[in-house]
């Protein structure tokens, strides 16, 4: 009997056992591509990029947008585009619907009018210099998009003015005090000071404060409370204090009030003049009638008197004139 290794006899036994598997194989790989088949496809994810220059600009709403100036003061209205791209800003008049700027570009000949926009910012600022109260109304920072897009801004321009409190006219005695308010009520913005003058010279009592306030004639005292308020007070009035006092605020008109002193019942003004005045009022009045009566004589004479006597009252002074016309008449 002839003995076989016992390695060659496992070889043989596995591969006659494990040739079902081997028939197997090709049924397996088929299965397996049928169930890949029917196995859902997984969905397919488009990412879409959006372009800058697809998105539209939009206005920044936290500006001002209702602005008031006085008469003089240069005003800005702020018009604030974020993501404005290829388009262009223009400002509107509304009352007229003229255009004023186009980009940085002015379509007015007024001056006045000037667009302010620093290098690649997103600030359209419209200036107006020298405003006046017809320069008040609605204007418009438009946007060239399609359709328009706008916003409205409302410009004011008001116009203050001083006031000084009491009659044009004031009476007051000598040695007396003179107190003069100018006020001016609350406008839009800082009101800056009031300065007081006697004709052209300004007042001003610091410099008598700095030494002794107790001894300073005059006095100048501010108050910002509910406006601007000014006083000036004159100690001790005296005749020269006559005179027109104004007060000069930087941003408002001007006012003014004259002041006389007075010496008993009459302005010292007209009491040192009083009589050099009637005076001069009747000695006019005496060469008018004298001359209207020296005419009307030579009239009458021309009518009336031989031609010798009429040559010779020409060369009569008027006392004898007078006295030759009584004889004629005799």
């Amino acid at each position: 009997m002839r003995l076989t290794r016992p390695s060659t006899m496992l070889a043989n036994f596995g591969l006659f056992n494990c040739w079902p598997l081997l028939l197997l194989l090709p049924l397996l790989a088929q299965l397996q591509g049928y169930s890949a088949a029917l196995a859902p496809t997984p969905p397919t994810t488009t990412t879409t990029t959006i372009s800058p220059t697809n998105l539209l600009p939009y206005f920044d709403f936290d500006v001002p947008r209702n602005l008031t100036v006085t008469v003089g003061q240069t005003g800005f209205l702020h018009c604030r585009v974020e993501r404005l791209g290829d388009k262009d800003v223009s400002w509107i008049r509304k009352r007229d619907l003229h255009i004023l700027t186009a980009g940085s570009t002015t379509y007015t000949s007024d001056q006045r009018f000037q667009v302010l926009r620093p290098d690649n910012s997103a600030n359209w600022t419209l200036q107006i210099k020298y405003p006046q109260p017809r320069d008040s109304g609605v204007y418009e920072c438009q946007i060239n998009t399609e359709p328009k897009m706008s916003l409205s801004y409302t410009f004011n321009v008001v116009e203050l003015k001083a006031e000084i409190y009491g009659p044009s006219d004031l009476m007051v005695k000598t040695g007396s005090d003179i107190n003069l308010t100018c006020k001016i009520m609350q406008g839009p913005h800082e009101l800056g000071n009031i300065f007081w003058y006697k004709g052209s010279e300004m007042l001003d009592g610091k410099h008598e404060n700095d030494i002794d306030s107790s001894m300073a004639r005059i006095l100048v005292e501010d108050d910002w409370s509910d406006g601007l308020t000014s006083r000036l007070k004159i100690k001790r009035a005296m005749p020269g204090d006559t005179g027109n006092y104004t007060c000069v605020p930087t941003v408002a008109k001007t006012s003014s009030v004259y002041v006389h002193v007075i010496i008993g019942e009459h302005p010292a003004a007209m009491q040192h003049n009083s009589s050099s005045n009637s005076n001069s009022f009747y000695c006019g009045i005496c060469c008018m009638l004298l001359s209207i009566f020296s005419c009307c004589l030579q009239h009458w004479y021309v009518c009336a008197a031989p031609a010798e006597t009429m040559a010779a009252l020409f060369l009569l002074p008027t006392k004898e004139l007078s006295q030759a016309a009584t004889a004629t008449t005799t």
